[in-house]
């Protein structure tokens, strides 16, 4: 994060790129030739969890710009992708916010990835990662505007300040519009610590902004990966395998290229699962001059598949199943059952020991409470609104592609490999995405696009329609939980053994990353982060391997965890005969923060603040008031660096409930966009509502169940309950809120169904029949 002293404006560059070689990146302020004048550029660096520089990186490299041209106008250029979450406009309120800017006059995009800075927007990090040096940046600005200012004003830059877009003379009132001094200011050095401003002080962080592109969106203006176009471009669609790693035997595209506007008909050559890096699956793939002739002419085709052996032993055994899954994971966690690699079954892992295996056995053994807990989480589908799509150019020149996805790195070290060129002649461009939830991080609908255009050496863009999506696509990872828990004579927790089985996004995707000792800590960090304490906690894994692909979903197991958290405490609460809420508080107390080495990242909890929100959601629901007749309220809550907890009210009715009510309270830190984060949780409650109501995703003999909302259905708006969200002020530094609120939904539905039935839900969906 820190940067060369008192570095200087200088270097020039063509318009909105900024200069490469010796120096360029590492300057922390450009002077950029920009419609005929020259601009003040700030460059910064993003960094942390979600945008950190790999370790053997070259030394400090920016990942952002901030731009004031001669006009006046600001852009801000950032590293992380918009899909909907708001991290465009709130990136830009934070530097906007420092530097005094016209709201109306500050723009924002996506920077194009060089193969140099790491991108990724994951994690509900964007936020937090950008503000100290986002408003550094625009602080920086501020200060060179103001001396540059005061020299023209013919004053101490300590008799100026700056609002409303331009620096004014305190005493005087004379003011100097930005514009007029960007040429001057863009020849000074750049402060290295710049005065920030003070809560007081700012004007647009916690203002309820609608999004930069609100009007764009409404107006149908805005431009998604799907709409993007380029002169002579063709337009495709692949049938695929549809069992993963079947070949292709044969095809007969005579029909298809009957169809009016086909162009060609090709076969796709796939690779094996999970081998390659970025599995792609035979299929024959119909280009055409529109998305609907190559739709036509792919239902002419005529595909035989190869089947055999698509399978191999040591991925499952058997064409893939969320049967036969369900029963591999409940005989992974049974006691006494044997390794098993060739059939898909790993060891036992330790990932967390607190105290020592005897007493954790004794403690179990003599609890005058004990319970025993079974869990399950099913495959769920991301099912983003746009479908997934690319468009590629590949010459032997050059590759270009404009694509929805947000892991930019990969796609373009993906297509680097693919193509061979050096990383200044791979191109990738990130328009607004319509939805991910963290299926776009794998871009292989954007290399599928690239190979059919080196075929057709033409621009093409692939569609994945919703039904390939669904049926070829990936997963939540599914898990099933083994939790045994032992309450000491005061209530409290003596011991709590959490044993996890899991199919493994990193053995899936990030092969290399799982150790010798086979831990994938992704699967278990958040069973190890129990807040309540525990005198014995002792966490494990088993892995189960299968040929369904999963991937990162609104934080991939995150959400498994907080149902089986969440729950297993409400027994606990029930099991002493306690308020759920009084004992949350009890075992919370006193205020504490708590640690856990995440593969050298440190997580952290403040018990304090996730007691606060308990407190926030459970007065605001009126916890407990009465209720009608046959409704019941339950509270669940969850941190990943944000603290989110709910209330949910359900009615019951036959085999089926109604959630009437959620009310949800958030401490997020510093509200950088209240609008923007009650519209996270709205988005987030209806997506984990989905999940534990709607039907889940079945395969069965390798094929997915399921095609389309008519049988993956979603939440229709006759269903959704009342949604009150709670901010908490706070003056720690924002956290992320894209993903928190979706964790504790299921778990606060479930722990109101016992509230309402005394039934104990612990498998999604929910279903009471």
């Amino acid at each position: 994060m820190s940067a060369p002293a008192r570095p200087r404006a200088g270097a020039s560059a063509a318009e909105g790129v900024p200069v490469s070689g010796d120096g360029g990146l590492q300057s922390q302020a450009r002077r950029l030739a920009l419609k005929g004048g020259a601009a003040l550029v700030v460059a910064f660096r993003i960094g942390g969890a979600a945008a950190s520089q790999p370790a053997a990186a070259a030394p400090w490299q920016p990942n952002a710009w901030l731009a004031i041209r001669p006009d006046g106008a600001v852009h801000v250029s950032i590293v992380f992708t918009e899909m909907g979450q708001g991290t465009e406009t709130g990136v830009a309120m934070i530097v906007a916010d420092e530097l005094d800017a016209d709201w109306s006059r500050v723009t924002v995009s996506t920077v194009v990835p060089d193969g140099k800075r790491f991108m990724i927007t994951g994690g509900s990090y964007s936020i937090s990662t950008a503000w100290e040096p986002a408003r550094k940046a625009g602080a920086q600005a501020r200060a060179m505007l103001i001396q540059a200012g005061a020299a023209a004003m013919g004053v101490a830059p300590e008799a100026c300040r700056t609002e409303a877009h331009a620096v004014v003379h305190t005493d005087s009132g004379r003011r100097l519009p930005y514009g007029e001094l960007v040429a001057a200011a863009a020849g000074l050095a750049v402060p290295e610590k710049p005065p920030l401003k003070d809560g007081k002080a700012q004007r647009m962080v916690g203002q309820p902004l609608p999004a930069k592109n609100l009007a764009a969106i409404v107006r149908g203006e805005a431009r998604y990966g799907i709409d993007m176009r380029v002169p002579d471009m063709l337009f495709a669609v692949i049938e695929r395998s549809p069992v993963v790693n079947g070949r292709l035997a044969r095809f007969d595209a005579a029909k298809a290229r009957a169809v009016p506007g086909v162009v060609a008909v090709l076969p796709v050559r796939g690779n094996t699962f999970p081998d390659a890096q970025l599995y792609v699956r035979d299929g024959v793939a119909v280009v055409a001059t529109s998305t609907w002739a190559a739709m036509q002419g792919r239902k002419a085709l005529e595909v035989t598949w190869n089947e055999q052996g698509s399978d191999r032993r040591p991925r499952g055994g058997r064409l893939a199943s969320s049967t036969a899954l369900s029963g591999q994971m409940a005989q992974a966690l049974a006691d006494g059952t044997p390794d098993n690699p060739r059939d898909g079954l790993r060891g036992w892992v330790t990932t967390l020991r607190e105290g020592d295996a005897r007493q954790k056995d004794e403690a179990l053994a003599g609890a005058a409470h004990k319970l025993e807990l079974a869990y399950e989480l099913p495959l769920l589908a991301h099912a983003p609104m746009e479908p997934v799509n690319a468009l590629a150019h590949w010459t032997a020149e050059r590759c270009e592609v404009w694509t929805g996805c947000h892991f930019q790195s990969k796609l373009h070290a993906q297509l680097r490999l693919l193509t061979g060129l050096p990383a200044d002649r791979v191109v990738v461009h990130t328009p607004l995405i319509g939805g991910s939830f963290g299926r776009r991080l794998e871009p292989d609908y954007a290399i599928e696009a690239a190979l059919l255009s080196r075929d057709v050496q033409r621009p093409v863009q692939l569609l994945w329609t919703r039904e390939d999506d669904l049926r070829m696509g990936f997963f939540s990872p599914p898990s099933r939980h083994r939790v045994r828990v032992a309450l000491g004579p005061d209530g409290r927790i003596a011991a709590l053994e959490h044993s996890v089985a899991a199919l493994s996004v990193r053995l899936q995707i990030e092969r290399d990353s799982i150790g010798a000792a086979g831990l994938d800590r992704t699967v278990t960090i958040d069973a190890e982060k129990f807040p309540y304490g525990a005198a014995q906690l002792h966490v494990r894994h088993r892995l189960v391997e299968q040929t369904i692909r999963v991937l990162w979903w609104r934080r991939g197991y995150t959400p498994n965890h907080t149902l089986v958290n969440e729950t297993l405490l409400d027994e606990c609460a029930h099991a002493v005969g306690e308020d759920p809420l009084a004992y949350r508080q009890r075992l919370l107390a006193p205020a504490r923060e708590l640690r856990w080495d995440n593969d050298g990242d440190v997580e952290r909890i403040h018990t304090g603040r996730l007691a606060a929100v308990q407190r926030a959601a459970c007065s605001a629901a009126g916890w407990g008031t009465p209720l009608p007749p046959g409704s019941g309220r339950g509270l669940a809550s969850t941190c990943t660096d944000t603290y989110v907890a709910q209330v949910v009210e359900v009615v019951p009715s036959g085999t089926g409930l109604r959630v009437a009510r959620v009310i949800t309270a958030v401490d997020c830190g510093l509200v950088v966009n209240p609008q923007l984060v009650r519209a996270q949780v709205e988005g987030s409650i209806v997506f984990a509502l989905n999940a534990a109501l709607k039907p889940a995703v079945t395969v069965e003999d390798g094929r997915v169940q399921q095609s389309n909302f008519h049988d993956h259905p979603l939440l229709r708006i006759d269903e959704m309950p009342v949604i009150e969200t709670l901010l908490l002020d706070s003056a720690e530094r924002p956290t992320g809120i894209g993903e928190p609120a979706s964790h504790c939904t299921a778990a606060a539905v479930a722990n109101a169904v016992f509230a309402a039935t005394g039934r104990r839900l612990r498998s999604l969906p929910f279903a009471l029949g």
